[in-house]
């Protein structure tokens, strides 16, 4: 199969879950042989044979010349014919659709709402209505298309896509990268974390609706009774600023840690040396890319109940759930898993579930039999 793949930056130049999804599945489409022509911002370094790689412009650039150049690319480098083309990202697919000129099925994975991010994230709603109307636009040639949850399926159909062509396939992941420590101490001895402390960790970007603010509120609660509790956030983003100078008036200093980036095979040893890993997202999270990662390292992810992430864990433990979004709620859900009192499940477990779920062999097979499915339509 040939595939042309269009998606937003390259993990790990520019991490985040879109970026990382792109990364996995073209890892996994070159690993089965197929062909993927791939197309996003940055600098992709595909490191299998069978895919070539273009840019199509720096993600810093001013948009326009970002369009323009993702223009120039597609004119030098999108070589027909393709079995699928596959869309990760609808801004970069718009230049392209004038060079699509074979008949082609155009399968698109809908990461989230491009539009209302933006607005979340402190955009003007204009420029949000904007968004969505150029997300409408590129919908609207698509045959078929990829949701992470049910929740973004129900999401996405309010874009006026049919529910009958969409699919929800969960994130993939690495099972083989992805993996407990034999010694969870000694990895934490490594990275200086406290031997004797409940450790909830988080992997982040540090922007508002993921619920950071709402995370240190909740430390705040659950400190004071409960002295030996540290969390530690892994991340980059614009709030890191605002989250020091909370850190600071709670008092949080010698229990919370940013960490800034972290690379891959530190984020594994974070996920291998906590005890929980927590997500306190506010709103528009899809999956959740850290709950299969953790899982995959033994170690259980709470969440709130927003978006797709309560149907991510509920079928191993409706407990990880905590009860609200609230600092309240995720403050509850910690202090009863210090207190022993939440039924976290043990590193097999979580181990299992990512295995059967989650791994990108399993993942694969199915976005490709939505690939066949788009080309019989």
């Amino acid at each position: 199969m040939k595939v042309a793949c269009v998606g937003l930056g390259w993990y790990p130049q520019s991490p985040g879950g879109l970026e990382k999804y792109v990364f996995g599945m073209t890892r996994a489409l070159l690993r089965a042989g197929d062909a993927v022509d791939l197309f996003v911002n940055g600098d992709p370094q595909l490191e299998r044979p069978g895919g070539r790689a273009y840019s199509i412009g720096a993600l810093e650039a001013p948009l326009w010349r970002r369009m323009l150049r993702a223009r120039s690319a597609y004119a030098t480098h999108f070589r027909e014919p393709y079995d699928v083309i596959d869309i990760h990202f609808a801004l970069n697919a718009l230049p392209l659709i004038p060079f699509i000129k074979h008949r082609a099925p155009r399968v698109i994975h809908f990461h989230g709402p491009w539009a209302a991010e933006s607005v979340a994230e402190g955009n003007s709603r204009a420029a949000g209505a904007i968004k969505a109307a150029l997300e409408r636009f590129v919908y609207r040639r698509a045959d078929a298309f990829i949701v992470l949850s049910s929740a973004f399926r129900d999401l996405l159909a309010g874009y006026g896509v049919e529910p009958s062509r969409i699919r929800v396939i969960p994130m993939g992941i690495d099972t083989g990268f992805f993996t407990p420590a034999a010694d969870r101490q000694g990895v934490r001895a490594a990275l200086g974390w406290p031997a004797d402390a409940t450790v909830f960790f988080t992997a982040r970007r540090l922007i508002g609706r993921v619920g950071l603010m709402q995370l240190l509120e909740a430390t705040r609660l659950v400190r004071a009774p409960n002295r030996n509790v540290v969390v530690k956030i892994a991340g980059k983003g614009p709030m890191r600023a605002d989250l020091e100078a909370a850190i600071r008036s709670h008092g949080l200093g010698d229990c919370v840690d940013l960490l800034g980036f972290v690379s891959e095979a530190e984020l594994v040893r974070c996920y291998q040396a906590a005890d929980v890993t927590i997500l306190p997202t506010q709103a528009l999270e899809g999956f959740g890319t850290i709950i299969s990662e953790s899982l995959a390292c033994g170690t259980p992810p709470i969440v709130t109940p927003v978006g797709g992430m309560p149907e991510a864990v509920a079928p191993l433990e409706p407990e990880l759930i905590a009860r609200s979004a609230s600092a309240e709620g995720i403050a509850d859900a910690m202090e009863r898993v210090v207190r022993g009192t939440l039924a976290l499940p043990d590193r097999e477990r979580c181990r299992t579930f990512a295995e059967r779920h989650y791994d990108w062999a399993l993942v694969y097979d199915r976005v490709r039999s939505v690939f066949r499915e788009a080309a019989r339509r």
